[in-house]
């Protein structure tokens, strides 16, 4: 078999994505990807230990430019294949095309990054070294577990309900047809009423413990999240920071005026909450909490977050 060339794509496709959506939609363009990619290499996601597999595969036959086509869970997927499958991740291209119901890698949009309506990162001319998250956190039985992310990470009401999403109950699947957005808000209702605050410890920088009943915390390097929500926390993908969002003991009153802040992209200065820089970043409590990374959510009670600078070459 010969060599791959280093610009030849692998497209690694979740055609189950946003809620069955994403088949559909990579039908819709999938002519004009190729057109715009030559012929490039498409798979359907396969078990975790099969695409580690055909990563390192083709690796080893010369392909360094690889795309997840799916939601941001498909483009974290591929980040942490990549992560732990090649030795030096900053040898590889990380492309993206859009079939996800949030897609916030792809935040903020651009309109020359769309093919139809979904939006692209394929051009492997235009690329940027970016920061990753390093998250280690203990498992289910206590083991530890790394996890790496790209967009931002949650825990709190944005971790629960995503995991409610995640969940997909009918309700949320029939108001995501309608559109993604109404879904979202109506799962963020419905965890505002419900949802307690964790009390948590909180180490920044190696500096002293805090005590905090978290209502929410965000730990990004893209302000944009779930739909049109959005901090206004200063940070770009190749900074070397980690941006730090925390609100604490919020009523539910204050969580909904929050929530719609959110949606006019403000939170900073607004009463119990606090945004700061960091390069690394600690919570443990006594109690187990939904942890959510680009999308995926796991059950954790402590978790150390760590900022790996420039990385990963991703597609502008």
């Amino acid at each position: 078999m010969p060599a791959k060339k280093t610009n030849e794509a692998i497209i690694f496709l979740n055609p189950v994505c946003n809620y069955g959506k994403g088949f559909s939609l990579w039908n819709k363009v999938k002519e004009k990807i190729k057109g715009q990619l030559g012929e490039p290499e498409v798979a359907a996601i396969p078990s975790t230990e099969d695409i580690s597999r055909l990563v390192r595969k083709w690796y080893q036959e010369g392909a360094r430019f690889f795309i997840a086509a799916g939601g941001d869970g498909t483009v974290n997927l591929l980040v942490n294949t990549l992560l732990k499958t090649i030795e030096d991740p900053r040898q590889v291209m990380l492309g993206a095309i859009g079939l996800g119901s949030s897609n916030d890698f792809h935040k903020p949009f651009q309109k020359e990054a769309f093919i139809d309506t979904v939006p692209v990162k394929i051009d492997p001319t235009h690329t940027r070294f970016t920061d990753i998250i390093r998250i280690d956190y203990p498992g289910s039985f206590g083991e530890s577990q790394s996890r790496f992310c790209l967009v931002n990470a949650s825990i709190g009401i944005t971790a629960q309900a995503n995991s409610s999403a995640n969940q997909r109950p009918p309700f949320i699947r029939f108001l995501h047809r309608i559109t993604p957005d109404l879904a979202i808000t109506v799962l963020a209702l419905k965890t505002i009423f419900t949802y307690k605050d964790i009390p948590c410890q909180l180490i920044s920088n190696g500096g002293d413990k805090r005590q905090v009943w978290v209502s929410n915390l965000g730990v990004i390097k893209n302000p944009h999240f779930a739909g049109s929500l959005a901090y206004d926390t200063l940070i770009e993908p190749d900074d070397g920071k980690l941006g730090i969002n925390l609100c604490w003991e919020l009523s539910r009153i204050e969580r909904i005026a929050l929530l719609m802040a959110l949606y006019r992209h403000h939170f900073k200065g607004r009463k119990k909450t606090q945004s700061w820089l960091a390069t690394q970043f600690r919570i443990e409590s006594q109690e187990t909490f939904a942890l959510e990374i680009d999308g995926e959510v796991v059950l954790t009670n402590r978790a150390c977050f760590t900022l790996l600078p420039g990385k990963v070459r991703c597609c502008q």
